[in-house]
């Protein structure tokens, strides 16, 4: 099948070089002249674990092309997917201009009757929006053609993404027609999708079932840190009371670890324009609106500790090293878009802290987006970042990092303090170690 896709970036190129792989025959269309050289490459812009290796045989088979003219991209495809960004604007709500321009380009160069489908994360009534720009757009250039228009919203996480496009967990078919229905069927035919995980539904069901996943992930985070904090007040162990819930199938386990609050390119922005759609229609959302406001004051709470316990012990942070373990968002990937890490420097160098971080991936991004600051630097191993440091702070819970022992990180440091934002530490091996342990919720 002929398939176009609008954007490479994180979705985009996921999607284009899996469709790739499935067999398809697919052109991407991207504006970024720095991007499409390294895809020329077989180079991701981004660090993602298997994505090179399946770009570059999507390349070398001749499956995969990539193209800075948009035309090119809408007269190719049978099916068209939109994978370009919806970025916040200043209130919040989501930006459509870059859907909307290629809905216009596509209206003027696509064949006639094409699936145009929503891969970005839309606020929900888009698909209308999109049907309506494409006809008076068709109208304007006087073509008579008919557009059919779908959602088929993308469940990726960041680190694990090729897994979860592969084997998805569940795939959402927001369609009008039997015909969309049936095209994305043919599209993801080779991954013999299991018809309990395959959801028809409405364009605009399908629209808002992106943000309601995200927005009840991000309720869990932020309600699990409530009650770290709490714990911390009462003398509870948060550990033990996470168990306690988790036995519970209603419950359950995943998203039940308390932490440093949450980052990243989806939940920050999609949290907040759910709230926002929901304010265009007359509805409040409460408990999102919620989420995101204890979510902001979590990522900078450990940070905001740690100065409080250098003041009160007189220590000037002019004179004070803190390590710092992570500038990525999450483990197994680059982004550090809205990461409690980058929230937590900015704190500690406007206060005059000297930072050393260490990522095994984000050091290049991170360090783009705390350069400003002369006081910031990145080092090559989580060893080298606490040596002679007077505290260490972690902030993202990469394996390499639990497998190193607080007795060596208490001989490492200049002074014994470790602020632990991802439960990485035994609280009793770092005490015994000789450490004072600072995290959400583990108090003795």
């Amino acid at each position: 099948m002929k398939i176009s896709v609008y954007g490479a970036g994180y979705v985009g190129l996921v999607q284009a070089s899996g469709l790739a792989h499935l067999g398809h025959d697919v052109v991407c269309a991207e504006l970024s002249a720095n991007r499409l050289a390294a895809l020329a490459q077989g180079k991701t812009p981004f660090y993602e674990p298997g994505i090179d290796e399946l770009l570059a045989k999507g390349i070398a088979d001749g499956r995969l092309r990539f193209t800075s003219d948009p035309a090119v991209a809408a007269s190719h495809g049978d099916v068209q997917f939109l994978a370009v960004g919806t970025p916040p604007m200043s209130d919040g709500s989501s930006d459509l201009s870059y859907l909307l321009t290629a809905a216009d380009t596509i209206a003027q160069h696509a064949p006639a009757d094409s699936l145009i489908v929503t891969k970005s994360t839309v606020p929900v009534g888009t698909g209308k929006k999109l049907a309506a720009r494409l006809r008076e757009t068709a109208m304007k250039v006087g073509r008579v053609a008919t557009f059919r228009v779908a959602s088929n919203p993308e469940f990726l996480a960041e680190g694990r993404a090729l897994p979860d496009f592969m084997e998805p967990q569940r795939t959402v078919f927001g369609v009008s027609d039997a015909k969309s229905e049936a095209q994305l069927r043919e599209v993801y035919a080779p991954l013999n999708l299991g018809e309990e995980r395959t959801l028809v539904m409405s364009v605009e069901s399908a629209e808002l079932a992106k943000y309601a996943a995200n927005a009840m992930l991000a309720v869990r985070i932020s309600f699990m840190n409530e009650l770290a904090n709490l714990a911390d007040a009462t003398g509870a162990r948060i550990d033990s009371v996470r168990d306690a819930m988790a036995l519970d199938p209603r419950i359950g386990q995943k998203f039940l670890n308390s932490g440093c609050g949450y980052g990243g390119s989806c939940f920050p922005k999609d949290v907040t324009s759910l709230v926002k759609q929901g304010q265009a229609v007359g509805t409040v959302m409460r408990i999102a609106d919620a989420a995101a406001a204890v979510n902001v004051v979590q990522r900078g709470l450990l940070a905001e500790r740690l100065i409080d316990i250098f003041e009160r012990d007189g220590r000037k942070p002019a004179d004070c090293v803190v390590a710092l373990w992570g500038l990525a968002f999450k483990p197994d990937t680059d982004d550090v878009r809205e990461a409690p890490a980058i929230v937590m420097a900015e704190k500690l160098l406007q206060a005059g802290f000297t930072v050393r971080a260490y990522d095994p991936q984000a050091a290049g991004t991170g360090s783009t987006e705390l350069a400003i600051h002369g006081k910031f630097s990145t080092v090559s191993s989580p060893l080298a970042a606490v040596e002679g440091a007077d505290a260490l702070l972690i902030a993202t819970e990469w394996r390499e990092f639990f497998a190193i022992a607080p007795s060596i990180v208490a001989k490492a440091l200049r002074s014994p303090n470790v602020f632990d934002g991802r439960s990485v530490f035994s609280p009793e091996e770092a005490r015994l170690a000789g450490l004072r342990y600072e995290a959400f919720g583990r108090a003795f």
